[in-house]
C-alpha cells in the first residue's frame, strides 16, 4: 500500500487577511462555521472569504472561486496556485450570496475552455434561495451576465456543476417548489426536493430542468459523478417515511434519464432538523462506486465509508472513517488514475486536522490515515480534485489562507 505524501504547493492570503470567529462545532457533526471579521463590506479579496471552490480547466490552469464583499469572483493560476492572476467579478454587483453551511459558488469547466460558474441569492431569512449561472467562453478572463437556470423561483440552494466527457453540463440543486406547491394546497410535504438540469450548448439553452426526486433534505450538500459509461450518480441525503434523513443514490437510466433510488445505507437517523453535512461520491474506472457520509442514525454515528461493485450492485457494509476519540466530518473521496483517495476533518477540541487515506485496489484495502494539513483556527471543509495525473486537497482556514497540497 502506498504511503500518503504531502506537498504544500501554495498557501495564499492575498492581502492581509482579517480574523475568523474562533473554531466551534456545528450543530450535527463537527463541522465548523467559518466566519470572517474585520474586512470591509465592499472586500472581496480571497482572504475575506469564508469557503473557495477550485476546478482544474483543459489547459491544465487551476480556477478558484469565492464569494466575499457580495461578489461571486474567480481567479486562475498557471502554476498551481502559487500565484493568481488578477480575479474578475462573476457576478453583476453586490448581493448576499448564499456561503452559510454546506452551501457555495460551484465551478465546472469543459473541454472548449468554457467555464461555468453557479451560486445561490438569499433572497429571505427562511433560508430561501434563487440560483444564478454565469459562463464564460475565454477561460474565465470575462463571464457573460448570470441567468437564471429553475423554472420556478420558489427556493434553488446547494448547487453543483459537472461536465461530462462529451461537453454537457449538469446542474443539480435542492429545490423547494414541490414544497412551496404543497403548502399552498393545505398538504405535507418532507423536506425539499432535488432538481437536475442539462445544457449541451454550453448553458446557452438546457435541454432539461426539473424535479428528479422528491423530499429531499432542505440543508446538504449534494455529491454527483460520472460511471465508466458515462451516467450520472447523484447523492444526497434523502427523508425517507417518516423523518429518516439516510443518504440515497440515484443512477441515471441513461444520460438524459434520472432513474430511482435506493439506500446507501440504512443508518436509521430520525430527525426533524437541518444536518448541513452533505455526502462524497466517487465512480472508477473499474465500474466501483465509493461514498463517505456522516450520519447520527440508531445504527450508528459517525463518518462512514462504503463502496459498491457496480453503480446497481449493493454497498458494503459501512466502515467509521477516523479517530474515534476526535470530531470527524466532511468526508471526501476521489477516484483517479486507478487508484482512491480520501480526507476527512478531525477535531481534538484545539486543532483541526485533514486526515487522509488512499488504496490501489479499488477500495478493498486502504493505508493507514496521514495528516495532510492542520490548523488551530476555524477552517472551511476540505476538498478533494484532480488534474488527471495528480490528487489535491484544497483547503481554506482562516489564519493559514487557502492552500493547495498535492498527495502523492
Amino acid at each position: 500500500m502506498s504511503l500518503l505524501r504531502p506537498l504544500v504547493l501554495a498557501s495564499l492570503l492575498l492581502f492581509a487577511a482579517p480574523s475568523w470567529a474562533a473554531e466551534h462545532q456545528h450543530q450535527h457533526g463537527g463541522g465548523q462555521d467559518a466566519k470572517r471579521s474585520g474586512c470591509a463590506p465592499e472586500n472581496t479579496a480571497l482572504a475575506c472569504a469564508q469557503v473557495a471552490s477550485p476546478a482544474f480547466l483543459a489547459d491544465g490552469s487551476l480556477a478558484l472561486a469565492w464569494a466575499a464583499g457580495g461578489r461571486v469572483m474567480l481567479a486562475r493560476s498557471t502554476d498551481l496556485g502559487a500565484s493568481f492572476q488578477p480575479a474578475v467579478a462573476v457576478n453583476g454587483g453586490p448581493e448576499a450570496v448564499d456561503v452559510s453551511g454546506d452551501s457555495r459558488p460551484a465551478v465546472a469547466a469543459d473541454s472548449k475552455g468554457r467555464v461555468f460558474v453557479a451560486w445561490s441569492v438569499r433572497k429571505d431569512s427562511a433560508y430561501n434561495g434563487t440560483l444564478f449561472l454565469a459562463r464564460s467562453t475565454d477561460g474565465g478572463a470575462s463571464f457573460m451576465p448570470p441567468r437564471h437556470v429553475a423554472s420556478d423561483p420558489s427556493s434553488q440552494r446547494f448547487t453543483v456543476l459537472r461536465t461530462d466527457a462529451r461537453d454537457r453540463l449538469y446542474m443539480a440543486w435542492i429545490d423547494k417548489r414541490e414544497g412551496t406547491a404543497a403548502k399552498k394546497a393545505g398538504q405535507a410535504y418532507r423536506g425539499a426536493a432535488l432538481a437536475v438540469a442539462w445544457s449541451d450548448d454550453g448553458a446557452e439553452t438546457f435541454a432539461f430542468e426539473g424535479i428528479a426526486q422528491s423530499n429531499s433534505c432542505e440543508c446538504c450538500r449534494i455529491a454527483f459523478d460520472f460511471d465508466k459509461t458515462g451516467r450520472p450518480l447523484v447523492m444526497w441525503r434523502h427523508v425517507f417515511e417518516p423523518n429518516i434523513r439516510d443518504h440515497a443514490l440515484m443512477v441515471f437510466a441513461d444520460r438524459d434519464k434520472p432513474g430511482s433510488i435506493r439506500k446507501v445505507a440504512e443508518d436509521n437517523w430520525r430527525v426533524d432538523a437541518c444536518p448541513h453535512h452533505g455526502p462524497a461520491l466517487a465512480a472508477a474506472a473499474d465500474g466501483s462506486v465509493h461514498a463517505a457520509w456522516y450520519t447520527a442514525g440508531t445504527a450508528r454515528k459517525g463518518v462512514f465509508y462504503a463502496r459498491a461493485a457496480g453503480p446497481d450492485a449493493a454497498f458494503s457494509e459501512p466502515r467509521p472513517l477516523g479517530n474515534p476519540a476526535t470530531t470527524v466530518s466532511h468526508p471526501q473521496v476521489l477516484a483517479l488514475k486507478g487508484r482512491l483517495w480520501m480526507a476527512w476533518k478531525e477535531f481534538d477540541g484545539e486543532t483541526t486536522t485533514v486526515q487522509a487515506q488512499v488504496s490501489d485496489d479499488s477500495g478493498r484495502t486502504w493505508s493507514q490515515p496521514k495528516g495532510l494539513a492542520r490548523t488551530t483556527d476555524a477552517s472551511d471543509r476540505p476538498i478533494l480534485l484532480g488534474n488527471g495525473a495528480q490528487a489535491f486537497l484544497s483547503w481554506m482556514t482562516a489564519a493559514e489562507g487557502w492552500r493547495l497540497v498535492a498527495v502523492e
